[in-house]
């Protein structure tokens, strides 16, 4: 008797103690609190996709507030169609993912489509904008007497990211070829003598993604900095000087001498950057020109590629520094018609804040616009960090886009053997003419 009363109090016990565990249990699966607010960020950095969601996930358990990042188009114009027609319908989300487009920013700015964010850049001296990279801030800036018609001394959005374009090499295809890969080329003359090694070794020299026009476009920025120089550049953009002179000229002769000397990959001319990534991290050419960006992408497509960095080789009768093409790499402006401002503000300043920064350069690889997390900056980003030092002067101005368009299909015909580069020029130099 004594021992069956024992097993009913043990039995309830457990009863008692199943049902506590359960009730425990099953408020630990409560689902979490409704958020506060949504805030709605449109980007195109595929690549970023899972690192955006994991921070959205840790700013909604700190503040109860959701961020919804929404990833459209690969950055191209199909994303800027995107935006433009969310714009003119005042749909715009919360938080606009941005680039270095001054023509653009202005553009929304002037239309009252932007918040103007100088004030919180400003507040508490300035600490917000003098956190940043300069030259990656200035491509949300814009100074006084400014071109574009936009209120001077303004600033119109929140660098996220830097980045500059460089030339990444495969130093295992390097040394197959008999070059040392610790010592790259440093001038033209010595780049085609590389070139022609890899050629007679059967590696093909370059690819690149000249399907995406800012390839070819940051290809002739970077020698026309070198044989124009500021004051030139700044003439040459504002029409002053045209495309017809022989400093540009010259520049499109270097990009003839790589098809004439059949140092590319076939189809270059209509391959996309993301095809010629994919190409590049497989070895199927010894050099590809790419952003910083792309350190991150090759790691994740082939972890074992060993890859050096060089800048463009320089030219030995350029009469002014040759310069890397970089600045802003990711950025983000808020909507003037955002029903939360002030909620967009404080994610942006979470989100570049030094904790949030420093994971930024870890876990994606990334090249992060706040100074203070420089040092947290993979090792294989050194080049680039480096680079921002020799960046071009900041003209606060930069080329029409129907302009560069033209320029970049233009580039490509030379590739194909369509048109020589005084043709291209001419064409060019039409669309800047007649179209003011």
């Amino acid at each position: 008797m004594l021992f069956s009363k024992i097993i009913k109090w043990v039995s309830i016990a457990l009863c008692l103690s199943a049902f506590v565990a359960g009730s425990a249990a099953a408020a630990q699966k409560k689902e979490p609190p409704k958020p506060k607010l949504t805030l709605v960020f449109w980007h195109w950095w595929a690549d970023h996709q899972s690192f955006l969601e994991e921070m959205a996930e840790r700013y909604r358990l700190e503040t109860n507030i959701k961020v919804e990042f929404q990833l459209y188009s690969p950055a191209g114009q199909d994303y800027w169609n995107k935006i433009q027609a969310a714009a003119q319908a005042n749909v715009l989300p919360d938080i606009i993912g941005f680039t270095d487009n001054p023509e653009l920013l202005a553009m929304y700015a002037k239309n009252n489509k932007l918040l103007d964010l100088t004030q919180p850049m400003r507040a508490n001296n300035h600490a917000w904008e003098y956190s940043f990279y300069p030259r990656a801030l200035n491509a949300l800036y814009f100074p006084q007497s400014n071109i574009y018609g936009v209120k001077g001394d303004t600033l119109w959005g929140v660098p996220l990211s830097a980045m500059n374009i460089q030339i990444f090499y495969n130093r295992v295809l390097f040394q197959k070829a008999g070059l040392n890969p610790d010592q790259p080329p440093q001038t033209w003359e010595e780049f085609m003598a590389v070139c022609q090694k890899l050629k007679k070794a059967g590696i093909t020299p370059i690819i690149g993604g000249f399907g995406d026009l800012w390839v070819s476009q940051t290809f002739f920025r970077a020698y026309a900095w070198a044989l124009l120089g500021e004051d030139k550049m700044r003439s040459l953009y504002l029409g002053e000087i045209p495309y017809l002179i022989p400093e540009c000229q010259q520049v499109m002769s270097y990009f003839a001498e790589l098809r004439n000397k059949g140092l590319l990959y076939p189809g270059v001319a209509s391959m996309s950057n993301k095809e010629g990534e994919i190409l590049f991290a497989n070895q199927k050419a010894a050099m590809m020109i790419n952003g910083s960006w792309a350190v991150n992408v090759f790691s994740q497509m082939n972890p074992t590629l060993d890859l050096g960095v060089m800048p463009f080789p320089k030219l030995k009768d350029a009469r002014y520094p040759m310069h890397v093409i970089g600045g802003l790499g990711q950025g983000a402006a808020i909507s003037a018609n955002s029903k939360n401002p002030q909620a967009a503000v404080d994610f942006l300043r979470w989100l570049t804040a030094p904790a949030q920064q420093e994971r930024w350069a870890r876990v994606p690889n990334g090249f992060p616009a706040l100074l203070a997390a420089q040092e947290h900056i993979n090792a294989k980003l050194k080049p680039f960090v480096l680079g921002m030092n020799e960046l071009p002067p900041n003209l606060f101005l930069e080329e029409r886009y129907d302009v560069l368009e033209t320029m970049g299909k233009g580039m490509q015909s030379i590739l194909i053997g369509e048109a020589e580069p005084l043709d291209v020029l001419r064409q060019i130099q039409n669309i800047k003419d007649h179209k003011k």
